[in-house]
């Protein structure tokens, strides 16, 4: 008689499971891998284990510094979150944050705090309208500059935390799958946005917008600018409840809420 254990039954989140088994499992990796590009860009640290990718980008905000899950937490005891607490020793000075796609257990008897359930929302691939609007456009940041400035952009635009430029988009970008853009309304620098395609999906995962470029169209087109990337995938994101509206109506639906803890 074989001794050999069966396998589970597949629940999409085993640590074989390959990626493409469903389209949130492909973010979730998306979403660890982008976090080590812009991590290592910066200069910071990178580890995994069964179940969660980390990255510290020595930035100082916490979802710069993100453990990123990549199955269910099994419960406060989950040893994930013993993984986690081991990577910030001698860094817990430093804001960071931990991203499930999934409900979790309270974890602030574990230190943390809950900044919200954010929504993911997911919008298969297709044609979609002209992303053209007066006055309105959009470049690829290709120089340092162009870095800088988008950085600019959304250190204002959210607003979150000032550090020295290039911190948050450092020049190492450039040479990465990570595409930073620069939104200009009438001729004006005015929004901007980043997008990272892997694991058969796009990952539309920052955008800013100044307060002079509202209701102008620009935001809409950078959405449809990181969808071209890759036309043929489908497109995620996870967005605050302001945005959700807009993602709705360029056809995103909303798939899951999302939980979003930080430990300042």
């Amino acid at each position: 008689m074989s001794t050999v254990a069966a396998r589970p039954l597949e629940t999409g989140w085993l640590d074989d499971t390959p990626v493409e088994d469903n389209v949130i499992r492909q973010f979730v990796r998306n979403q660890a891998d982008l976090d080590a590009v812009q991590a290592v860009a910066a200069g910071g640290r990178i580890a995994e284990a069964p179940g969660v990718a980390l990255a510290d980008a020595a930035f100082d905000l916490a979802y710069a510094n993100q453990a990123t899950l990549q199955r269910p937490l099994t419960g406060l005891d989950d040893p994930v979150l013993d993984v986690v607490d081991d990577f910030w020793t001698g860094a817990r000075e430093r804001p960071h944050a931990l991203l499930s796609v999934w409900p979790t257990p309270d974890l602030r008897p574990r230190g943390w705090e809950l900044e919200g359930h954010p929504m993911l929302v997911v919008r298969a691939p297709g044609p979609h309208a002209s992303a053209e609007r007066p006055g309105v456009s959009i470049e690829v940041a290709t120089t340092p500059e162009q870095l800088a400035l988008s950085e600019r952009v959304v250190i204002d635009g959210f607003p979150m935390p000032d550090g020295p430029i290039g911190s948050l988009f450092p020049p190492a970008l450039l040479d990465s799958k990570v595409i930073v853009r620069l939104g200009r309304v009438d001729g004006e620098v005015a929004a901007a946005t980043r997008g990272y395609t892997a694991h058969g999906v796009v990952n539309l995962c920052l955008a800013a917008t100044l307060p002079i470029a509202r209701r102008r169209g620009v935001w809409a087109a950078m959405v449809w600018a990181r969808v071209d990337d890759a036309p043929d995938l489908p497109a995620m994101a996870f967005t605050s409840d302001h945005s959700r509206p807009g993602f709705v109506r360029m056809g995103f639906l909303p798939i899951t809420r999302c939980s979003l803890w930080v430990r300042h």
